[in-house]
């Protein structure tokens, strides 16, 4: 019974010492970079009227790898509007609803809409990007996050 309490013993301090050896500084974990910047708008659209200041989010290549950014074409409505995904669509904390617009690169950049009808699984807009402009369908929330400064320590 003795030999197997020191066996036991053993073990414990063998598991204990590898779990130990796992952990290290913060500064030492792949997850200690920064994964998105905010970069300045020019001034005349950094502002809008009712809207706020709006950046533009860049993110690095692993970020947006990571959050698999994907977008579709703003298609053309009936009645002069557009439609896009239902997905497409974030709403910032005020409930204001925003797409986010590839602006070359990794950058990204939110532009206000205007819903005119939810129609499905689309959203027919009166106001908001042309047709034929990119919208992200997919890590519209992730960028929203970084915007906004979420998750941040």
């Amino acid at each position: 019974m003795r030999g197997a309490r020191g066996l036991v013993v053993v073990v414990a301090g063998v598991v204990g010492v590898a779990v130990l050896a796992g952990c290290g500084p913060k500064d030492d974990t792949p997850n200690a970079y920064t994964p998105a910047s905010l970069a300045p708008l020019p001034s005349a659209t950094a502002t809008l009227p009712g809207y706020g200041h709006v950046r533009k989010v860049v993110l690095t290549p692993l970020a947006e790898q990571r959050v698999r950014v994907r977008t579709v074409t703003v298609a053309p409505g009936g009645g002069g509007q557009t439609q896009v995904p239902i997905t497409a669509v974030i709403y910032d904390p005020e409930g204001v609803p925003w797409v986010y617009v590839p602006d070359g690169g990794h950058a990204y950049t939110r532009h206000a809409i205007t819903v005119a009808q939810y129609v499905g699984e689309t959203v027919d807009l009166s106001a908001g990007p042309g047709p034929g402009t990119q919208v992200v369908v997919v890590g519209a929330a992730e960028l929203l996050g970084t915007e906004y400064g979420v998750g941040e320590e």
